[in-house]
């Protein structure tokens, strides 16, 4: 993908017939994918397999006290079960997306910036995936969210991209300076552990040798390992979108939807869940950090579900879903199941992935995301009918679609973990009542777009179905969105999902685990009958005026007007703190060089007004100097000699 973006980014404008270097990104995609089919299918033969190979980057000298014999920065590649699932997700869902963009993108301008932009995201997803040391990672990191800055302002024309672009930028900073801070700690505590992890010799290797540091791996619960597991949990907070630095994803969907379903389903947002999972496994979480998981989890999972229930936009209801999504992977791996987050994660791409891909296409054919003006496209649209449906059943927990076996997993899961710790119930509780609201909201946006005879708004173009380019995708990922829940029924990949868990294994078909499921199940009907009661069949609900939840209704679409508070703290704190700092720069440091500057013009002014020319006065200052001195030396000297005791 790396020789993609350079060729797409070099010679783009002279492949016109290649779709301006589509072609070529999606053979290098493709080919991407079929390597890590073969990393895959080697892993699921050898679960316990760790392949790390690594060279020194950087070789620093060794100084007394913590580093005796030196220090060593190392980039490296580690292929483990783990990296090898999340990066069959990434290949998989970035050659999807990018076979997509060649039917959807076809009439937009920029498609050379597009493909090589693309390319380069889906690089840097793939490096962040296989970094064997958390320098590398952190490294890939940055790089990818530099892409997503370039991909969500891909139309930066508009201003409202230009915006959600650099909001995306900043939000996510904020998380990934603390990231960093989390890094320097952890080895901070290593290095007073004396390098046990081998990250002073290695440069914060992942593994030692062959042997994986596993849950943890640091030891101890001590305050400044509790921090530096928050540190990591604000890191993927901002990558992930979890509260509170959630507020940039859904504006992300100012940029192309193939750009926000690669977002959501493999890259930008992936890689924070994939940081937990990694820190989880390989570096270990103390009791008050998995605490702090779990709420930011619980929380968020509920929190965005309620505001996709009342918006009309598609793409942005998809977008609260991811959100709320996320956070079931999060607290699956606070309650100590990193592994069945990352199971979510699997499934997640797939039917999410797909409910994208198939938005974008009824976007491509009525122009238009507002839900409310679409209606009727079922008949004309079948294919992209049946493929949101069965991305929305998938997501709402239905068995047999994938999501309900990863789902009901992450339940299960902190229903296990909240018997040997109380104050996981209200997150699980909110978890089980986030499964009827994503039934409601993802079927309401189903209904409104796709039930009833014809569109709401007479001026939308006629409705027709995606060219074989965008429908290909939409008929892979459905089969997906089905089958891929059925992974842990492989023993290889069975065996994946008590990894770090410390010996608690989630209950699996017994009576509790029915009961669970049922209740799951149950909540997840319920939502989907209710949608269909008030949206169903082209019904439009309306709330009246004068209705009690309308206040609420506000509340929501106004995203608990939590945007608005940021953009006031920025206006107050931010704005104001430069112009402290603007008025300190002018007035004080520039103030007082000018003042300095003004200063010695005035005496050079003033000693340049003797410089007249005239001989006759330069004459007269040697006189006056002579008469000085003469008076220096008849009276003020022997008045000075004579004070001292001289002669």
């Amino acid at each position: 993908m790396a020789v993609s973006f350079v060729l797409v980014g070099l010679l783009g404008d002279r492949l016109k017939k290649l779709e301006h270097g589509g072609w070529v990104a999606v053979g290098f995609a493709g080919a991407a994918m079929v390597v890590a089919v073969l990393v895959v299918a080697a892993e699921m033969l050898h679960p316990s397999h760790y392949s790390d190979q690594s060279f020194t980057w950087l070789q620093l000298p060794g100084s007394p006290g913590a580093f005796p014999n030196g220090f060593s920065l190392v980039i490296g590649v580690l292929v483990d079960p783990i990296s090898a699932l999340m990066l069959l997700v990434v290949t998989v869902v970035g050659f999807l997306v990018m076979l997509y963009s060649i039917g959807y993108m076809h009439a937009d301008r920029g498609l050379p910036r597009y493909y090589a932009e693309l390319s380069l995201f889906l690089t840097a997803m793939t490096g962040l995936v296989v970094s064997d040391n958390l320098l590398e990672f952190f490294l890939f990191w940055e790089l990818v969210g530099v892409c997503s800055y370039f991909l969500i302002g891909f139309y930066y024309e508009k201003p409202s991209a230009a915006s959600a672009a650099k909001e995306a930028f900043l939000v996510t900073r904020v998380g990934d300076v603390l990231f960093l801070l989390g890094i320097f700690i952890y080895f901070t505590i290593d290095a007073t552990a004396g390098g046990g992890l081998g990250w002073a010799a290695s440069g914060f290797k992942f593994v030692n040798g062959s042997t994986p540091f596993l849950a943890g791996a640091m030891g101890g619960s001590s305050t400044l390992q509790t921090v530096a597991g928050l540190m990591m949990l604000a890191g993927a907070a901002g990558k992930s979108a979890q509260f509170p630095l959630h507020t940039w994803l859904p504006d992300a969907m100012e940029g192309p939807t193939t750009v926000s379903a690669l977002i959501h389903a493999a890259t930008m947002v992936a890689a924070g869940v994939y940081l937990l999972v990694v820190a989880s496994l390989f570096l270990g979480f103390t009791p008050d950090d998995r605490l702090a998981i779990v709420a930011v989890g619980g929380f968020t999972t509920f929190f965005a579900a309620t505001m996709a229930v009342v918006h009309p936009d598609i793409k942005r209801v998809i977008a609260y879903s991811t959100i709320s999504q996320l956070g079931y992977m999060v607290l699956a791996v606070g309650a100590g199941f990193a592994m069945v987050g990352m199971y979510h994660l699997f499934t997640h791409a797939f039917f999410k992935a797909l409910l994208f891909l198939a938005a974008g296409s009824v976007i491509h054919a009525v122009g238009t995301q507002d839900l409310f003006k679409m209606g009727g496209l079922r008949r004309p649209m079948r294919v992209t009918a049946a493929a949101f449906a069965i991305g929305a059943l998938s997501l709402s927990g239905i068995p047999p679609f994938a999501g309900f076996f990863s789902k009901d997993d992450v339940l299960s899961s902190v229903y296990t973990a909240a018997q040997s710790h109380p104050a996981y119930w209200p997150f699980l509780i909110l978890a089980y009542a986030t499964v009827f609201l994503t039934a409601y909201y993802i079927f309401r946006a189903f209904f409104l777009a796709f039930s009833g005879d014809k569109t709401r708004d007479p001026t939308l173009p006629h409705p027709h179905e995606a060219p074989w380019v965008m429908r290909l995708p939409l008929y892979i990922l459905s089969g997906l969105a089905i089958v891929a829940g059925v992974f842990p029924f492989v023993p290889s990949f069975a065996s994946l999902l008590s990894i770090g868990a410390n010996g608690n294994v989630p209950p699996v078909f017994g009576t509790t685990d029915l009961i669970l499921s049922a209740l799951s199940v149950g909540l997840g009907a319920a939502g989907i009958l209710l949608a269909q009661a008030l949206w169903g069949n082209g019904r439009v609900y309306v709330l009246a005026p004068e209705s009690a939840l309308q206040p609420v209704r506000t509340i929501l679409l106004n995203r608990y007007y939590m945007k608005a508070g940021y953009d006031e703290l920025g206006l107050r704190l931010v704005y104001g703190g430069s112009r402290i700092a603007d008025f300190f720069e002018r007035y004080v440091i520039d103030g007082t060089i000018r003042g300095i500057e003004r200063l010695a013009a005035r005496l050079s002014g003033t000693l340049r007004q003797g410089q007249t020319g005239l001989v006759s006065d330069y004459a007269s200052y040697v006189v006056a100097g002579v008469v000085g001195l003469l008076i220096l030396l008849l009276f003020v000297a022997p008045f000075v000699l004579a004070s001292v005791g001289g002669p």
